[in-house]
This record gives structure tokens, C-alpha cells and sequence, in this order.
């Protein structure tokens, strides 16, 4: 057996090189320990760069998101209101449109007013003068009595009492001077008035209705002779003109 001793030196010489093993190790150890903690700290610092970037989109999406419904909601609010100014735009038009036609229906009544108005005040002003024919045709042809006030009817009635009868002999006057003189057109306008304006009973209408037949025969306008003839017959059944009416009638066959 043989044993073997290591000198004083030598065992010196061995922790020498153990020490430095060990330092370099654990010198290693530390330079990696270091890399590490750099490296776990630069990732943990990229880790949260980086979810603060995510945030930061995520911001901005969410941000972007909020001002498009913002700006959507606030676009159908002004599109409703928009709406809502156009109907009440609309309104107005036809208001004012309804108003305007209210507004001419007015002036056009007023107006008609005035001028029946004025009419009856001529018919009164010809009935004062005794021109009883003027003021009977303004009468009959020019006051529209729908227009008229109740106090303008009261007067329109009174005037027709008193003047139509005397204007329609005044009418059969002058249409008989017009049959006399040949002048058949005029016996004609004045004779149809003078019955126009009669009460069918005065006694001079036969003779009225007689000679504007004869007007009308004369004229050769025959249809309207036999006319006036068939209303002679229901207006004066006992006129001593029926015998001359019925000559007429056989003269024109």
C-alpha cells in the first residue's frame, strides 16, 4: 500500500486554484445573474411599453368609437329636427296659403258687396228722378241680392213694389210706339220687358203679349211668335186677342 502525501506547497497551490475557480465561478454567476435581472427587467419594461401602447390604441379605438356614435346620434337628432322644421315649414305654407284665399274670398265678397250696394243706390237715385225704367233694369239685372244687407233687401223690395210696375207700362208704351212706327227689333227688347217686369195681370199685357207676337211675325222669326202665342194663351186665357192670336197662328201654318 502506498501513501502518498502532497506537500505543504502543493496544498497551497490547490485551494490557490480552487479560489479562483470559485471566484470566477461565482463571478459567472453573478454576470449572468445580472443579464437575467436586465433581461427580465427590459421585458417587463417592453411588456408594459407595449400594453401602454395597446391602451393607448385601445383608447383611441374606444374614443373613436364613442365620437362616431356621438356624431350618429347627434346626426338623426338634427335630421329630426331638420324633419320636424320642414313639416312645420310646410304648415306654414298652407297656412299662409289658406289665409291668403280666406283673404281674396273676403275681398271678393266685400267687393261684391260694394257694387250691389252701389247698384241699389243708383236704382234708388233713378227712382227718385221718376226714370222708373233705369231704376227697375238696375234692379232686375245689376244688384245680386246675395250680397246684399238685410236693410239693402228691405229697400231692394220696396223699390221693385213701387217701380216695376210702372216701368213695365212705361216699357209697353214705348214698345207699342216702336210696333206703330215699324220699328220691330225695338218693339221687341220693350215689349219682352214690359212683360218681364209685370205682374201678369195689369190690363194692358194682353196687348203686350199681342204685339211683340206680331214683332216676332213680322220679323219671320216664327219660332219665337209661337212661343210668346202659347204663353198669351196660359197668361190671358180671356183676352179679347185670343181671336188674333189664333190668325197668327194659322198665317204662319
Amino acid at each position: 500500500m502506498n501513501i502518498h502525501f502532497h506537500s505543504n506547497k502543493e496544498i497551497k497551490s490547490e485551494k490557490k486554484q480552487i479560489w479562483m475557480y470559485a471566484v470566477i465561478l461565482f463571478t459567472g454567476a453573478f454576470i449572468i445573474l445580472l443579464l437575467t435581472a436586465y433581461s427580465q427587467v427590459k421585458f417587463q419594461n417592453n411588456i408594459s411599453e407595449y400594453q401602454n401602447k395597446l391602451s393607448s390604441q385601445e383608447k383611441a379605438k374606444l374614443t373613436a368609437v364613442t365620437d362616431l356614435k356621438s356624431a350618429l346620434k347627434e346626426n338623426e337628432r338634427l335630421n329630426k329636427e331638420l324633419e320636424s322644421l320642414r313639416n312645420k315649414l310646410v304648415e306654414s305654407e298652407q297656412e299662409i296659403a289658406t289665409q291668403n284665399a280666406k283673404t281674396t274670398d273676403m275681398e271678393s265678397k266685400f267687393n261684391s258687396m260694394v257694387s250691389a250696394t252701389d247698384a241699389l243706390v243708383r236704382a234708388m237715385d233713378y227712382y227718385n228722378q221718376k226714370d222708373y225704367v233705369n231704376s227697375a233694369v238696375i234692379l232686375k239685372y245689376d244688384v245680386k241680392l246675395e250680397y246684399l244687407s238685410t236693410q239693402g233687401l228691405n229697400t231692394y223690395n220696396d223699390l221693385i213694389e213701387k217701380c216695376y210696375g210702372k216701368a213695365s207700362l212705361q216699357f209697353y208704351r214705348d214698345g207699342y210706339k216702336n210696333y206703330k212706327n215699324k220699328n220691330y227689333a225695338g218693339a221687341i227688347i220693350n215689349l219682352n220687358r214690359a212683360i218681364d217686369f209685370s205682374k201678369k195681370n195689369e190690363y194692358y199685357i194682353d196687348d203686350a203679349y199681342y204685339y211683340l207676337a206680331a214683332s216676332y211675325y213680322k220679323s219671320s222669326n216664327y219660332n219665337d211668335a209661337k212661343r210668346i202665342i202659347s204663353a198669351f194663351q196660359t197668361d190671358c186665357p180671356k183676352s179679347e186677342f185670343t181671336k188674333n192670336m189664333r190668325n197668327l197662328l194659322e198665317k204662319m201654318g
